[in-house]
């Protein structure tokens, strides 16, 4: 404000000189350029002020995207070995120990028929694309300037449903088929007269089990594949927290 007053004051003095009829011609000239020069010097530092005060501003707010983004995708990947250590340590230790038994003809009926329940159970993956959705409906990915970084995140965030998608896929196959082979025969809550164990080797319950565990253990090469590129990415932006904002993480964990 106090620039706008300074440009208004010199502008008066420029139409002053150059009505000043106590002067000359040439003197008059002369003083209005004087006043006009002083006056695109000001618009001209006024403007150059005004874009460094906004750049600065657009920067911090990168950063602060940058640096919320990495602990995001930090506790994404957190969350993601938690989804595959459940499965494994609670799922497929089932699945295994059954075909284990079925193979080996060594049936542990109390083990298959107290722990059925396993062959529906699924939990999903916290993906917060809170932050990014937030940053990325502003219109605020234009501000990065590291074009390969923000192409990188554009991206990763585009294929990041892929994981729920597939543990919806992987949770309906499972479920469908228990209902279609199993449920149908014990019921769901294995109460009645006929036991799973008591069917354990029929082929369409063997299939069941089987099919199971393939479905698992193939999708872990979708979220090992994901890790990689949530750990890709997160590199990325170290870099740049560094290089731009002489920022250092301060690491945890091994990210």
């Amino acid at each position: 404000m106090a620039e706008e007053e300074k440009i208004r004051k010199h502008a008066k003095h420029a139409l002053q000189a150059l009505t000043d009829k106590t002067k000359k011609w040439k003197d008059r000239i002369k003083d209005f350029l004087w006043e006009v020069f002083i006056i695109l010097v000001a618009v001209n530092i006024t403007l150059w002020f005004h874009d460094w005060s906004q750049k600065r501003h657009e920067q911090a707010q990168v950063k602060e995207f940058l640096i919320s983004t990495r602990e995001s995708l930090v506790q994404d990947t957190i969350n993601i070995r938690s989804y595959i250590n459940t499965m494994n340590n609670y799922v497929l230790v089932y699945y295994d120990s059954v075909l284990f038994q079925i193979k080996n003809n060594k049936i542990d009926a109390q083990y298959i028929d107290s722990l059925y329940s396993k062959l529906g159970f699924s939990n999903g993956i916290n993906i917060n694309y809170g932050i990014y959705q937030s940053f990325s409906s502003a219109n605020n990915l234009r501000l990065i300037e590291n074009r390969k970084l923000s192409s990188d995140i554009i991206s990763l965030y585009s294929a990041l449903p892929d994981i729920d998608a597939s543990i919806d896929l992987l949770f309906n196959k499972r479920s469908d088929a228990f209902e279609k082979y199993i449920a149908i025969k014990i019921g769901f809550d294995n109460k009645g007269s006929t036991k799973l164990s008591t069917i354990i080797h029929q082929p369409e319950v063997i299939y069941t089990f089987r099919m199971g565990k393939t479905l698992i253990e193939d999708s872990y090469h979708l979220y090992d594949y994901y890790v990689t590129q949530i750990d890709s990415v997160i590199k990325e932006i170290d870099q740049e927290l560094k290089a731009q904002y002489n920022y250092k993480i301060e690491k945890k964990g091994g990210n």
